[in-house]
């Protein structure tokens, strides 16, 4: 009979070709989930003071699949050795001194270069060289993990030479990517390459990591965002108003979500804040970092689907994450994220209530994101009660209480930035524009406040 044998997997001459061994194996695959931990950090890191919304879309995914690739070989090193070898120390010193140098960009096209130019690249052909050494047969696990993260990492590649292109438009800023390509490729080298096993007798150019990394959270938008410091946000309050017709509610939702890159910008500090935990606490709190940036890009999509320039319409301002970072600390920050995922459970009020109102509005695009967007945020909610419960080690109802408390307060902070711009109602003339009629509330005043929070403390 002519049936394939193996299981299709290979073929009996190449599972007798003799591959990599399993201390070689283990070896790479500690470095591979060690440089997987820095580029999370590192996207979290650069996620609030890059200004271009499509870097920090990229980021939050980015960000994601790192914290989960790593959690991959964590994982397959665990089946190896047993006692499997801590993971959660460096493997290399000279892997950090080449993070650290990439922690030195300075700009947006530093950080695409360093992370979509040279790092990311050189972990691809890594991936691809180890796919290849393997023995498809006996050292199966490795290569159906490596599969996936070439195609993801190949995908990341991509959007970073594009993002690339887009950026370094300049003989000057292609000057500087090719000298910030070289200085870290000089460093990359010096590590031994990705898998360690490159020899380098060269000398390595000075140091752009003279003084400790120090994070910037101070979240901000570049100048394509017009209205971004004006923070009177009438939809939060729009889309539970009684009275308000369902296309408006949901004109007003959709603005919501938009607005939700703040939540991946609050979140960045609280994830590369928390030192030492384990490592699935990184996984999943990364998970929802990016689904809060999937549910602005829902907003932006819908924006984008109705021909709306919703840059320019919708004062899409970074308040929430600069209460949260800059006036909280990050067990208060994540308390109050704790309070109000908690608090859009509710039927009548919450998620549900979301997704009826767009399929009241006979709107099935808005009815879809919702329908996804309540889905999410049943799993955020478990998140939250997983990991705010146990790094903060309170008890829900104090971790709660502190949550609604440090949401009221923080509220206050935003008076430092309004004299930025105008603090103006926008709503009126932008229900005008994309619905073409005149607004339920036009008349009625509004604050900087998102009252579904309010509305569970009262």
């Amino acid at each position: 009979m002519n049936i394939p044998p193996l299981a299709g997997v290979c073929t009996y001459e190449e599972a007798a070709r003799i591959g990599l061994g399993i201390d070689e194996t283990v070896s790479r695959l500690v470095r591979y989930a060690w440089i997987e931990k820095r580029i999370m950090e590192a996207a979290l890191y650069w996620l609030n003071p890059t200004p271009e919304w499509e870097v920090k879309e990229a980021l939050s995914l980015h960000a994601y699949l790192a914290a989960d690739h790593a959690r991959l070989f964590r994982q397959r090193v665990s089946e190896m050795r047993n006692p499997p070898p801590n993971m959660n120390v460096t493997p290399d010193k000279r892997l950090d001194r080449l993070m650290d140098e990439l922690l030195a960009a300075t700009g947006t096209l530093d950080k695409l270069t360093g992370l979509y130019g040279v790092l990311k690249p050189a972990l691809l052909d890594a991936y691809r060289q180890h796919f290849e050494a393997a023995n498809p047969l006996v050292d199966y696990p490795t290569r159906r993990i490596l599969r996936t993260l070439i195609v993801e990492e190949q995908e990341a590649v991509e959007w970073g030479q594009r993002a690339l292109a887009a950026v370094a438009t300049s003989p000057e800023a292609r000057a500087q990517a090719d000298a910030w390509t070289a200085h870290l490729n000089a460093y990359l080298a010096a590590a031994g390459g990705v898998a360690g096993d490159v020899p380098f007798d060269g000398e390595l150019p000075a140091s752009k990591a003279a003084q400790p990394f120090v994070p910037d959270y101070f979240p901000r938008r570049d100048g394509r965002f017009v209205q971004q410091w004006n923070f009177v946000f009438p939809p939060h309050e729009i889309a539970r108003t009684e009275g308000v017709p369902a296309d408006e509610k949901t004109l007003a939702l959709m603005c919501k979500r938009t607005l939700e890159m703040d939540v991946p910008e609050a979140m960045a500090r609280m994830i590369a804040e928390a030192k030492g935990q384990p490592w699935e606490f990184y996984v999943d709190m990364c998970r929802q970092l990016w689904d809060e940036a999937r549910h602005a890009m829902m907003g932006s999509v819908y924006f984008e689907h109705h021909g709306i320039d919703w840059k320019r319409e919708i004062p899409l301002h970074p308040g929430f994450a600069i209460r949260l970072n800059q006036h909280l600390s990050p067990i208060e920050a994540h308390a109050v994220l704790y309070a109000i995922e908690q608090s859009l459970m509710p039927a009548t009020t919450g998620k549900k209530y979301e997704w009826v109102t767009a399929d009241e509005a006979g709107d099935p695009l808005a009815k879809l994101y919702q329908d996804f967007d309540w889905a999410d945020e049943v799993l955020h909610v478990n998140i939250g009660r997983q990991w705010g419960l146990a790094v903060s080690g309170m008890n829900r109802e104090t971790f709660q209480n502190l949550g609604h408390q440090k949401a009221m307060e923080s509220e206050q902070a935003l008076a430092q930035y309004a004299d930025r711009a105008p603090q103006v109602n926008w709503w009126p003339d932008f229900v005008r524009r994309a619905l073409g009629k005149e607004s339920a509330v036009t008349g009625r005043t509004f604050d900087t406040s998102d009252p579904v929070y309010k509305k569970v403390t009262s």
